[in-house]
């Protein structure tokens, strides 16, 4: 049988079967007068065989071994079997994040959406805050901030419960959403300054966030579930995401968020 015949009753191509002659998983046959190469019975089955293997995922370098009698119930050929099986629910369960997050980021498109995590009902908060300081270029960019903070947040794991019904919350009531723009703006006034030099605007904000329950909620939500331990040993944030510091390089900003964790007693 010449080599056409045989990649047309294996399924593959004559490329290929050359490929398996190149790398010595598959010796050539001897070669006719007219200097074809002549396969027989033995030679369609290996090469089934390791067309086979090949699409179940082992690697043509380790096949000719594998073909071997002696070798093939050997333990190490059980681990190496076992070995790819694992690699190929790896590449499984990665694939199946992969089309669920295509479904997410489909579903948000389609509803006007920008690709990412963060609940829906959350950005929807957002935006209606937006809205409310479209008069003002400084605070919508730093509604955008924190939209991009967020977002951190949820591409990092589940975002927490308390934090978006937070959001809703204030979404949803315009006095809310004007003490929450003003510590915005707040935060954004202590930028840079030492925390003793603006100690009354510290104390301002955390009082605001200390008196409403939903307002609270954006310190402390992200906290939700965990002990005051667990926040202290993990800085208040999960040990797989940004640290507050990193959220939160400003010392004045971060002085902020400790009162008022201290204040509600989250942390000692």
């Amino acid at each position: 049988m010449r080599i056409g015949e045989i990649a047309r009753l294996v399924g593959i191509s004559a490329r290929s079967i050359r490929h398996y002659h190149r790398i010595g998983v598959m010796d050539e046959p001897a070669r006719t007068s007219g200097g074809y190469r002549d396969y027989d019975v033995a030679d369609l089955a290996r090469i089934a065989r390791i067309a086979f293997l090949s699409d179940s995922g082992v690697p043509l370098r380790e096949i000719g071994a594998m073909l071997d009698a002696d070798t093939v119930a050997s333990p190490d050929a059980a681990a190496d079997l076992a070995a790819i099986r694992d690699g190929i629910d790896e590449q499984i369960a990665q694939l199946t994040r992969q089309r669920d997050r295509l479904d997410v980021i489909a579903r948000r498109a389609a509803d006007g959406l920008p690709p990412g995590l963060l609940p829906e009902p959350v950005t929807r908060a957002l935006d209606i805050c937006k809205a409310d300081a479209a008069d003002d270029p400084e605070l919508v960019a730093l509604v955008d901030r924190e939209h991009d903070m967020l977002d951190l947040v949820a591409l990092n794991g589940d975002f927490p419960e308390a934090l978006a019904r937070s959001y809703v919350a204030i979404g949803a009531d315009a006095d809310r959403r004007r003490d929450y723009l003003d510590l915005l703006a707040g935060f954004q006034r202590i930028h840079g300054r030492r925390p003793a030099e603006v100690e009354p605007e510290i104390a301002r904000l955390v009082e605001t966030l200390v008196g409403d329950d939903d307002i609270r909620a954006l310190v402390t939500g992200a906290t939700d579930g965990q002990t005051p331990e667990e926040v202290v040993e993990s800085g208040g944030a999960d040990s797989n995401g940004p640290t507050l510091e990193q959220l939160l390089p400003d010392a004045a900003q971060r002085e902020v968020v400790g009162r008022t964790l201290h204040a509600l007693d989250v942390i000692p």
